[in-house]
């Protein structure tokens, strides 16, 4: 008979010790095309949105179900927003930070 044995290695199944991330200290530019998609995002679910509370009007399709996956989707958007901000935030701060120090060096001719 054949064993199954686990061909894993070992360190992965140890806990993960690194380091946790800490501040980026160099220029990590944002491209455009970043704060784009977070607009189309929120546009497509902006109008999911405004679907939903149209058929919450009509009265046969009117029900606490769909109430809920309205607040849930509202949520959602929410979140997902505070998130992606959060570490575009970050990121633009490290950036403003990189720069502000090269303002300070002046840079040799």
């Amino acid at each position: 008979m054949a064993t199954n044995k686990s061909n894993r290695s070992i360190h992965l199944t140890q806990p993960n010790t690194t380091q946790p991330k800490t501040e980026p200290t160099e220029f990590m530019p944002v491209r455009s095309h970043i704060y784009r998609t977070l607009a189309e995002m929120n546009q497509a679910l902006e109008q999911a949105i405004q679907n939903l509370e149209t058929l919450v009007k009509i009265n046969y399709f009117s029900s606490d179900t769909l109430h809920g996956t309205l607040h849930q989707l509202s949520r959602t958007r929410a979140q997902a927003n505070r998130e992606l901000i959060s570490i575009l935030t970050k990121r633009e701060a490290a950036n403003a930070r990189h720069f502000q120090q090269r303002c300070r060096v002046p840079e040799p001719c």
